[in-house]
């Protein structure tokens, strides 16, 4: 019985974080075009999320210790619903920055209980495999997302409408909630844990097995905001993808769904560190390259180098999160995964501004900021890393 349970809650949470990161997509193509802003507006409101995100992470993280990892969810769930309808009845810059930052902290609950939950009810033999469904979700949701959206900004309807956008992304977070009460279990009662004496041992381990791993990880963070100026980048480029590249995007999207399961799997038996600084090599050697060939298509030239290497980039995401369930323990694993996703926000937030700035000079200005500030996190980490092996 136990064993249906875990795996009904492991379900849950991919179908959960699939239909958010439908609605989030979604908004992530219609937000700078429903805002009429300049680009550096645009990254500045967008960075209010993370940074309220982050901010309250840890006290969530603590929380999901100490109280209820399903309760917290579901009141994240239902507050960012309502929050993200509130935005549809607005376009005055001042409003929406408000709600958006406020969409940040329930962000922190529905994120930090989920990454929990699932780090509760998986192994450590079979939890990067976990996490690579999560991560194969979260993606896959921001694909279709970023395809309703993209075809929402498109119709005539919408154009005139895009507010709708915004109360249709509700009523799918809406959806996730109500699933969320019925079907989500609480994994584990963490009471106990908190009154042994080797979890306080733990805990002060932790920060020092941490810290090999921040530079990589702060540094896919802010790649990860710059991405999110990228649509609007390409709008004001006024860029048309052919066919061919649009079936090349296909292409890398497909091979980085698969290396989120793969690689995950590979770590369970090699070890986490190893397959993240793998993944970190291979995604500076994508943007790099893809940078520096983007003008004018020239970069389909490089389909069979770039392929790869975005394939190799898929291991950061779901090796991070298993290495840091790996280490908390189930006592500590809301505050470890708060401390994921303040690093998350953080970074989200330095990236939006950052984006906001370089996206100015030119797309690939963008895949090149992100080569220079990749290579000497892979350097930072890389180091520390030997260093604790000797």
């Amino acid at each position: 019985m136990a064993r249906k349970t875990g795996l009904r809650t492991i379900l849950y949470l991919y179908l959960a974080v699939f239909l958010t990161r439908i609605g989030f997509g979604s908004v992530t193509i219609i937000f700078p075009i429903y805002l009429h802003a300049a680009s550096f507006q645009v990254g500045l409101i967008l960075a209010l999320y993370p940074i309220a995100e982050a901010t309250s992470a840890m006290p969530v993280g603590r929380l999901a210790d100490r109280f209820s990892r399903k309760r917290l969810h579901v009141f994240g769930m239902f507050f960012i619903t309502i929050l993200t309808a509130a935005i549809g009845f607005t376009t005055d810059l001042y409003k929406v920055s408000i709600i958006h930052g406020l969409m940040g902290f329930s962000a922190a609950t529905a994120a930090v209980t989920s990454l929990t939950i699932l780090g509760d009810a998986t192994k450590q033999t079979n939890r990067g495999k976990g996490m690579g469904g999560f991560d194969l979700a979260n993606l896959a949701g921001y694909g279709v997302g970023f395809g309703v959206g993209s075809v929402l900004v498109n119709l005539s309807f919408f154009q005139g409408h895009l507010n709708y956008a915004f109360w249709l992304t509700a009523s799918i977070f809406l959806v996730t909630g109500i699933i969320a009460m019925r079907f989500l279990q609480e994994p584990v009662k963490v009471e106990e844990f908190l009154r042994r004496p080797e979890v306080r041992v733990r805990e002060r381990k932790i920060g020092g097995r941490i810290r090999p791993i921040m530079p990589v990880w702060i540094a896919q963070t802010v790649i990860l905001g710059m991405y999110f100026l990228l649509p609007k980048a390409f709008k004001d480029a006024s860029y048309v993808p052919t066919t061919q590249v649009l079936i090349f995007l296909g292409v890398l999207g497909g091979l980085f769904v698969l290396g989120s399961i793969l690689f995950g799997h590979i770590s369970d038996k090699l070890g986490r560190t190893k397959i993240m600084i793998l993944g970190a090599f291979g995604e500076l050697g994508f943007l790099g390259v893809f940078g520096w060939s983007f003008p004018n298509n020239g970069f389909l030239r490089y389909e069979l180098v770039l392929a790869p290497l975005f394939f190799l980039a898929s291991a950061i995401a779901p090796t991070i999160l298993a290495y840091v369930s790996d280490i908390s323990g189930k006592a500590k694993r809301g505050s470890a995964n708060a401390l994921y996703s303040m690093v998350l926000s953080l970074g989200l937030a330095i990236g939006n501004i950052v984006g906001g700035f370089v996206g100015e000079y030119g797309i690939q200005w963008i895949f090149l900021a992100g080569a220079g500030i990749l290579f000497p996190s892979i350097i930072a980490s890389s180091a520390m890393l030997g260093s604790r092996r000797k």
